[in-house]
């Protein structure tokens, strides 16, 4: 055999090499998105048997061993959210997604995120409008935009907006602090929002089942808002003013939505029972704890106007001054002229010019 039948003789071997690895990779795949899809089947099927954890875990596996099937698993997510008249089948479908978000890692929570934003994963009902899975529907929407951090707490992602490099560091994270704060009072919202209704508490294990996820999870939500609201108090009156108006939107806001958030840890004690639950104690948030705050801003706004108002004053005095002085200067053929006719004859003659009157002209 010589050089050139060997070489083609490699080059043969190497190809089917190959070819076999690539049957083999596309197989795995294929494997891979076939368990996947499995998984999903059975964790949110339309019996009333509880939802099994072990299904979360074997999807993320799943998805860590093979990164590109995260699309797969979203799309697959959103079509049976999306077509699926069963209510039983999309309540267990959220509430798997919910569970994945929880155990994921930040990878998993990022890819998830992109897929949200590009129209991959999709969990606006259509089929459906039953309060309880309209409001956690809702819930996942605003908790898609929330990671848990290194710390292994709740925290909304970082808009790009506080990302201004021509801002300073205090006001990056003055407005950080607000932001934050702003966006747990959002999602407490959608937690409380997700209550079923009180005629209706005891009709669905399943219902109970999500709602024990629900608010697990807020007790995280609730811990970061208590940390940034004391930041806020303390801080308030080293704000700038648009920050500091922000603020007090915040602090209003927590006079009315604490001791709803009061009333809703009251009520889930009563539903979520056999749990080993220890729920926060709420802080009732008065007009007496926030009125030195909201007197010293109304002052300041009222200091404002007023400034405001002499900068417009002088401004247009000014502006008097200036043309009063410009008609000051004026042209000289800017007086009125008239024209008078002279009684004065004139005849020229060869000598001096005699001006006669009018008599002797006659």
């Amino acid at each position: 055999m010589n050089v050139k039948s060997k070489l083609i003789s490699v080059l043969i071997s190497v190809k089917n090499q190959f070819s076999s690895m690539s049957k083999d990779t596309t197989a795995t795949a294929r494997h891979i998105l076939s368990d996947i899809e499995a998984a999903i089947v059975k964790s949110s099927d339309g019996s009333e048997h509880l939802p099994d954890d072990r299904y979360v875990n074997e999807i993320l596996f799943l998805i860590s061993n093979s990164p590109g099937s995260i699309t797969f698993l979203a799309r697959r997510l959103s079509e049976r959210v999306e077509t699926s008249r069963n209510l039983t089948r999309v309540i267990k479908t959220l509430a798997l997604l919910h569970r994945l978000l929880r155990g994921g890692d930040r990878f998993f929570e990022q890819d998830m995120r992109l897929l949200w934003s590009s129209g991959d994963l999709r969990i606006s009902l259509q089929l459906h409008t039953a309060p309880f899975v309209m409001n956690y529907s809702l819930f996942l929407q605003e908790r898609i935009e929330w990671l848990i951090n290194p710390a292994g707490k709740l925290e909304p992602v970082r808009p790009q907006g506080l990302e201004i490099q021509d801002c300073g560091e205090d006001y990056k994270a003055a407005e950080l602090l607000l932001y934050n704060a702003s966006k747990c009072q959002a999602l407490l919202d959608r937690v409380m929002a997700c209550l079923p209704d009180s005629r209706n508490l005891q009709q669905s294990q399943l219902t109970i089942f999500a709602l024990n996820i629900i608010v697990r999870e807020s007790f995280r939500v609730y811990e970061s808002f208590c940390e940034g609201f004391e930041m806020v108090l303390t801080s308030f009156f080293d704000l700038k003013r648009p920050a500091r108006f922000s603020a007090l939107g915040i602090l209003r806001k927590a006079i009315w939505q604490t001791p709803k958030l009061q009333e809703f840890y009251a009520s889930c004690k009563r539903v979520i029972t056999g749990k080993n639950m220890e729920f926060p104690s709420i802080r009732i948030i008065t007009e007496e704890d926030i009125s030195s705050m909201v007197q010293f801003a109304l002052a300041e706004e009222a200091s404002y106007e007023e400034k405001r108002l002499m900068k417009k004053i002088n401004g247009e005095k000014e502006n008097q001054e200036g043309r009063a002085s410009e008609e000051e200067w004026s042209s000289p053929f800017s007086e009125k002229l008239e024209t008078k006719i002279s009684t004065v004859w004139v005849v020229f003659t060869e000598g001096e010019d005699v001006p006669l009157t009018e008599g002797e002209m006659l």
